[in-house]
């Protein structure tokens, strides 16, 4: 049991593994579920109601451990190794990561104001056109499923939920109609993810898995951090590059 788990929150996981287990189809294909361990989506299990930002980056890479180990069907190396495709060290590689950010933010820029304009929309994420997550409701052709924190950590997702039908769902589909033209966008430039970090305030996340993720802040509203601070979901910051007054690219390890 990690340090930062109780009894409580050590069976609050169980559960959720269970759940998953129950949910997700066997397979010996390796890295199938890769794409459900991208920021945000179903198995980037977020702990809600952790303080310590060293816990919430410790849960990122345990957690990714424990799926990763029950369903990516690779050997334990290759699991330690698979976080590291997102890193980037190398000049050459940052310039075009922001170039890239600039391309998006030119073609995003009404959708993502329509989005910092909505109350009811703070996280917004896509697998493919029709896998999707916006807020804590994940969306697919024939079943939304709605996640609740869990009482003691706050996971999400976590084993408390609610299944819908699309027939079901009419609020959850307007909120789908809203965002779709900003996942369209999303699509093209590869965006894994978008949250907010306040009211005005958003994480741009482009890729990355377990707690090295990549992206860029928009309307950043006080001073640009630095290396060895940490995100709004508790994940330190490695590399920081200031892209204007307001905005900023990182990359967290």
């Amino acid at each position: 049991m990690p340090p930062y788990f109780n009894k409580e929150i050590d069976s609050e996981y169980r559960e959720l593994l269970k759940h998953v287990d129950e949910m997700l189809p066997k397979t010996d294909i390796q890295l199938a579920y890769l794409p459900s361990f991208y920021p945000f989506s179903l198995l980037d299990v977020r702990p809600t109601h952790f303080i310590n930002n060293n816990d919430k980056q410790a849960f990122a890479n345990f957690n990714f451990g424990v799926f990763g180990s029950r369903l990516l069907n690779i050997n334990k190396k290759q699991l330690a190794n698979l976080p590291s495709i997102s890193i980037c060290k190398e000049q050459k590689c940052k310039e075009e990561r922001i170039e890239r950010i600039k391309d998006f933010l030119v073609d995003s820029k009404l959708e993502v104001e329509g989005l910092r304009q909505s109350k009811n929309i703070y996280i917004v994420q896509q697998t493919t056109s029709h896998v999707f997550r916006i807020n804590n409701t994940f969306y697919s052709p024939t079943q939304l499923i709605t996640y609740y924190p869990s009482e003691k950590a706050g996971f999400i997702p976590s084993s408390d939920y609610k299944l819908s039908t699309p027939e079901q769902a009419s609020e959850l589909l307007a909120l789908s109609e809203t965002t779709k033209s900003l996942r369209e966008v999303m699509a093209k430039y590869d965006v894994a993810a978008i949250t907010k970090v306040n009211e005005e305030s958003f994480n741009i996340i482009f890729g990355g898995i377990s707690d090295n993720h990549w992206g860029i802040v928009i309307n950043h509203q006080s001073t640009i951090p630095t290396s060895g601070d940490y995100n709004h979901i508790g994940l330190e910051y490695d590399i920081v590059q200031k892209v204007s007054d307001s905005s900023f690219y990182y990359q967290t390890n």
